[in-house]
């Protein structure tokens, strides 16, 4: 990758993308200078600066991350479905994160769009988003209920 920049955060190797890249997804931003919000419970990340800053920022939650791609028309489809589930649970936390430009993060992302499931900062889940139930079935298994369990 020309231009990238190796940057350090909270101990990660991450990688910014050059300026001059220019994004299919209308999420992501060659200018942005951080996470962007998407909706109340929903952030954007196109590097790996960027996620692993949510994360880090969001340590103590359980966070849903969509990993998608600009090219992907299974993601865009996919989307909508996400976007959904997280105005359905306004109290948890939901990253919509481009893999173009994320080395690190992504490495061992091998189809999109696939979610993963992290708490304390560490994936605890990673699945395929093939159907809007599979995404359904996750969500219930890694919400906590009224009681907190």
């Amino acid at each position: 990758m020309t231009g990238a920049k190796q940057v350090s955060l909270g101990g990660f190797a991450a990688v910014e993308h050059p300026e001059d890249v220019k994004f299919a997804n209308p999420f992501a931003s060659p200018r942005a200078t951080g996470p962007r919000q998407i909706a109340g419970n929903v952030q954007g990340a196109s590097t790996d600066l960027e996620l692993r800053s949510i994360l880090t920022e969001l340590r103590n939650e359980t966070v849903f991350v969509d990993f998608g791609s600009s090219f992907c028309t299974h993601c865009r489809a996919m989307l909508p479905h996400f976007l959904m589930a997280s105005r359905e649970r306004p109290k948890q936390k939901f990253v919509v994160a481009t893999v173009d430009y994320m080395l690190v993060e992504a490495e061992d992302i091998k189809w999109t769009p696939t979610v993963a499931v992290y708490k304390r900062g560490v994936k605890i889940d990673a699945f395929k988003l093939s159907d809007p139930q599979r995404l359904e079935d996750h969500l219930w298994l890694h919400t906590p209920d009224e009681e907190g369990r």
